[in-house]
C-alpha cells in the first residue's frame, strides 16, 4: 500500500510518498502501478492561475489542467470519444463547483503527461467539463510535487 503525505515545508505545500513530520496529514494510500520513467516536470502558473500540462490520453493529445484538489483524474466527454472510449464501467454522482453532476469511470490504457507515462489508470468521464482534462491526485499522489510560489515541481 503506497501513501501520500500532504506536507508543510516551511510554508511551502508539498505531497510526498514519504512521511515528512509526525502530523503529516495522509491524503491517500492505494495499491497502484508506478510511473513507467523516471523524470522532472517544471510548470508555471498560467494566465488563468493555474498549471497545465501537456500529455495525452490513448496517444491523443490534451492539456491537463493539475488539479491537486481532484481526487480523481478527469476528462471530457469529447476527449473521451477522441481517445477511442467507448464504454464506462461505473456510473456515480460528482461534487464539482457547478453542483453535483452524472460521471462514469473508465480504465484508461495509456495516460502521459511531460516525462511521465502511465497504464491503466482509472478516470472521470464529465459531459460538460470545460477543459481537456483535470490530472487528479490518484496520478498525482504517485509523484513528489513541490510548489514555490507561481511554479510547481513534479518528479519521482
Amino acid at each position: 500500500m503506497a501513501a501520500v503525505f500532504k506536507c508543510d515545508n516551511h510554508g511551502k505545500m508539498t505531497y510526498s510518498g514519504t512521511k515528512c513530520a509526525e502530523n503529516a496529514q495522509v491524503l491517500s494510500s492505494a495499491s497502484e502501478q508506478p510511473v513507467s520513467e523516471h523524470g522532472n516536470l517544471t510548470l508555471y502558473l498560467n494566465a488563468h492561475h493555474s498549471f497545465t500540462a501537456q500529455g495525452s490520453i490513448n496517444d491523443l493529445p490534451v492539456t491537463f489542467v493539475v488539479d491537486t484538489g481532484a481526487s480523481v483524474t478527469t476528462i471530457s466527454e469529447r476527449v473521451a470519444r477522441s481517445a477511442g472510449i467507448k464504454s464506462c464501467t461505473g456510473a456515480g454522482l460528482v461534487a464539482t463547483g457547478n453542483g453535483v453532476v452524472r460521471t462514469c469511470s473508465v480504465t484508461i490504457p495509456r495516460l502521459s503527461f511531460g516525462t511521465f507515462h502511465l497504464n491503466d489508470v482509472t478516470v472521470n468521464i464529465l459531459p460538460s467539463l470545460g477543459v481537456d482534462a483535470l490530472l487528479g491526485m490518484n496520478v498525482l499522489r504517485r509523484m513528489k510535487i513541490n510548489q514555490q510560489e507561481d511554479v510547481m515541481f513534479i518528479s519521482n
